[in-house]
């Protein structure tokens, strides 16, 4: 055979063997690549990603959520103080229950149904990439609430006021927003000491409390309002370690509060009733013309930055200024 035809012969076959260990290095890549990403979603770059801790431990989201679902007023009080719209928010089927300037805020949004019993299909059927509850209230919904999107889980039901301070730089910082909701906690602190400058009755044991038709429940400084009431000076007369203790109108009269901040679920409360008794005349606050009518939206449902405020706003009007 000429020396050529053979050259020709050894150079054919050396280009078949390359394109064929090339063809299989490719096989084998896209193999790989399959195997990594089945039944799961494109990895996020790790610049994307945002970590925080809750409740429960460490939360990754692959990307800043842009469909939130809430599942407490406070946490919609959070999230239109930085600006953010959920998509879907537990009302109680009432928007009548969201403070004035919350709602005043909000834009569209779907009613996921009660906040103890929310609307699992509904939620769902948002499509959300982030859904935020309350570890008490949700505790036994989570499983099912975790499958439908990641959660971001905190303590808020019987969360005090500082408790509260805490959670709103968690929301922040989960929604993209860390260094804004850090720059509105400074303006949200300095309104507070303005506040508790004007009170003049500093020291005065304050009790606020929800009263509905059969029950009168006081908020100790445990609890989010009573302890609101602590920061700007005030004492709270139930010294009890529960955040919600029920009072009966005898308790209520050995505790003796110097004023009294009523939150009434409905117009007719236990209240109308133990007005009628000797004993209510007993107490400080009756005697001195000291009991209020509060909005419970304001002082109760949105435990966060504009439900603190307008808190320490009824303070100054009712209590006098300097």
């Amino acid at each position: 055979m000429h020396l050529w035809i053979r050259r020709a012969l050894w150079t054919t076959l050396l280009l078949v063997f390359t394109l064929s260990l090339a063809a299989c290095g490719k096989s084998a890549a896209t193999t790989q690549t399959s195997d990594n990403n089945a039944g799961s979603r494109p990895a996020a770059s790790a610049g994307s990603q945002i970590t925080v801790e809750d409740a429960q431990g460490t939360v990754t989201l692959p990307k800043k959520p842009e469909r939130i679902v809430t599942m407490d007023f406070s946490f919609t009080d959070m999230l239109v103080t930085l600006g953010v719209q959920p998509v879907g928010i537990a009302d109680d089927g009432s928007p009548d229950l969201f403070m004035d300037s919350v709602k005043s805020q909000l834009k569209s949004y779907t009613s996921v149904g009660s906040r103890y019993e929310p609307n699992i299909e509904l939620i769902s059927s948002l499509k959300p990439d982030l859904i935020i509850v309350d570890i008490n209230k949700h505790k036994n919904a989570l499983p099912q609430i975790k499958a439908i999107a990641p959660i971001l889980v905190l303590n808020d039901y019987q969360a005090d006021y500082d408790q509260m301070l805490k959670n709103y730089i968690i929301v922040a910082k989960a929604v993209g927003k860390d260094a804004e909701g850090k720059k509105r906690l400074e303006e949200h602190q300095a309104k507070i000491s303005e506040a508790k400058k004007k009170i003049k009755s500093a020291g005065l044991n304050v009790l606020p409390a929800v009263v509905n038709p059969t029950g009168f429940f006081g908020h100790s400084d445990h609890s989010y309002s009573g302890s609101m009431l602590k920061v700007l000076g005030f004492t709270d007369p139930v010294k009890n370690e529960n955040a919600y203790p029920q009072l009966s109108l005898e308790q209520l009269v050995e505790t003796n509060p110097q004023a009294l901040f009523l939150m009434p679920t409905d117009k007719v409360t236990i209240v109308n009733e133990w007005q009628k008794n000797p004993l209510w005349k007993k107490i400080d606050a009756v005697a001195n013309n000291r009991v209020y009518t509060v909005e419970r939206r304001d002082w109760s449902l949105s435990r966060g930055m504009l439900g603190s405020e307008k808190i320490a706003d009824d303070l100054v009007k009712q209590l006098g200024v300097k």
